[in-house]
């Protein structure tokens, strides 16, 4: 009897067939009808002329028109040690016949043979290419079309196939070529009772254009693949892929000393990318905001930012005593942008050892031309006043006030600093930035040293406002 295949009509019985059956000398066979006792045999060697051990030997129908889109039924055997292999039935007096062994991973595959041509009595093999990706599935979440997860994967129309757990990755030796990709689930109980559901065989049997045409021993990745009833199968690959693509994150970490060599746990971390706090543009101060907090080792970890500002950024620390005020504070290193250009990892910046906090006690003088010396800094003489923002640079600390008032800042880390002022109207600053005026242009640098559990009276500083005559 002549076994006839549909894609449309028969496909609920394709992956039906795909369980295989052992006949009693051993071989494998899929669900097939025989011609009569005709006995094909052949010797099978590899591409340096030794004897092909244990290669997979099989015969499938030639596949007629709507075969092409499906898994094909085979008979299957292994060579022996000789790499001789005979089947004592055929399928029909035209077959395609595949070789594969597996070990060496070479191939061979005739479209088209007869077991009286010849063909089949010495094969010699070549170098296999490779299909390689991962298949899942959607869950489904209706009992009637529950899945599992055994899978077929395989070549339509031709006898390449295997069985693949879902969420397992698999490679499946192809000859060179262009080919489609199928896949559908493996148990043939299953394939009925998404048939009786309702769901159509095109998206029960789901098939991929492989791209382009692949050479003999290349490797072709694509994927991952998943099985759905609902959507196809390229959106499913450009969904998958586009994840893929997706940049993973990359880390910033350091540690932290409350004492020389001592890991200080649940110390406060921000990390601080606006090293001027121009984005301050509102209230009176810029509060310190906790992104992490140390672990028991003084470890931290915070994702690298998208955009670093000014070319660098840094990282600020403070800790807290049991009643929640700031014992101690401390600052890392200035991190450089291109540390972090193309970082796929983390990159450790260090050891920071906390101190006790320092304070900050100043006032600002308003001057028309910072480099005329002759003119008054007494603020009795100014008759106007401007509003600034004082703050250290590459930290959490900016306040805005008004020349001619003493200011004050509390918590900061000790050490080495730069005061930065500038103006605290946001709306000139945004007109000097979107000019790209320098910064020297508009903001003023003071150099300080701040003590450790100390009050620094920095008394006056001076400030001249961006003149029309500065911006040209």
């Amino acid at each position: 009897m002549k076994c006839v295949r549909s894609y449309i009509g028969l496909f609920a019985v394709l992956c039906a067939g795909m369980l295989a059956c052992t006949s009693e000398n051993g071989d494998v066979a899929g669900t097939v009808t025989d011609t009569g006792n005709t006995i094909a045999t052949g010797i099978v060697t590899r591409s340096d002329g030794s004897r092909a051990v244990s290669a997979m030997v099989r015969i499938a129908r030639e596949p007629e028109a709507g075969d092409t889109v499906v898994k094909m039924d085979y008979i299957e055997t292994k060579t022996d040690s000789q790499g001789v292999f005979s089947f004592d039935s055929v399928l029909a007096d035209t077959f395609q016949l595949a070789v594969i062994d597996a070990e060496y991973n070479e191939i061979s595959y005739k479209p088209r043979a007869t077991k009286n041509s010849g063909e089949i009595d010495s094969i010699k093999l070549e170098k296999a290419a490779v299909f390689s990706s991962v298949l899942y599935y959607e869950n489904v979440v209706e009992p009637s079309m529950a899945v599992g997860s055994h899978f077929e994967v395989f070549m339509p129309g031709t006898p390449f196939s295997q069985s693949v757990f879902a969420g397992d990755s698999f490679s499946m030796l192809i000859p060179a070529g262009s080919w489609w990709f199928g896949f559908c689930p493996g148990d043939p109980q299953i394939v009925a009772r998404l048939t009786d559901s309702g769901i159509a065989d095109s998206l029960i049997y789901r098939t991929w254009s492989m791209d382009g045409k692949i050479k003999s021993g290349d490797t072709l990745s694509k994927g991952p693949f998943i099985w759905s009833p609902t959507v196809e199968v390229d959106s499913l690959i450009k969904l998958e892929e586009k994840k893929k693509k997706e940049k993973k994150p990359a880390y910033l970490s350091g540690v932290v000393h409350c004492k020389k060599d001592t890991a200080c746990s649940n110390v406060q971390v921000q990390m601080i990318t606006d090293l001027y706090g121009f984005d301050f543009v509102e209230g009176d101060s810029v509060g310190f905001v906790a992104q992490t907090e140390t672990d028991k080792s003084g470890r931290w970890f915070l994702p690298v930012p998208e955009s670093v500002p000014y070319d660098s950024l840094r990282v600020e620390y403070r800790l807290n005593d049991k009643n929640g005020k700031v014992s101690l504070a401390g600052l890392s290193r200035y991190v450089r942008a291109s540390e972090l250009k193309n970082l796929k990892d983390t990159l450790s910046i260090g050891t920071t050892e906390l101190m006790p906090f320092s304070v900050l006690v100043g006032g600002v003088v308003l001057v028309i031309d910072k480099h005329d010396t002759t003119q008054s800094t007494d603020c009795l003489s100014n008759t106007f006043v401007n509003s600034i923002v004082l703050g250290l640079k590459g930290t959490s600390h900016f306040i805005r006030g008004v020349t001619c008032n003493m200011l004050e800042m509390d918590y900061l880390p000790a050490g080495s600093h730069d005061i930065v002022l500038y103006s605290g109207d946001p709306r000139v600053i945004k007109t000097l930035q979107e000019a790209d005026m320098d910064l020297d242009d508009y903001v003023t640098v003071t150099h300080v040293q701040l003590p450790k559990n100390d009050t620094l009276n920095q008394q006056w500083m001076t400030f001249a406002p961006p003149t029309l005559q500065s911006m040209k």
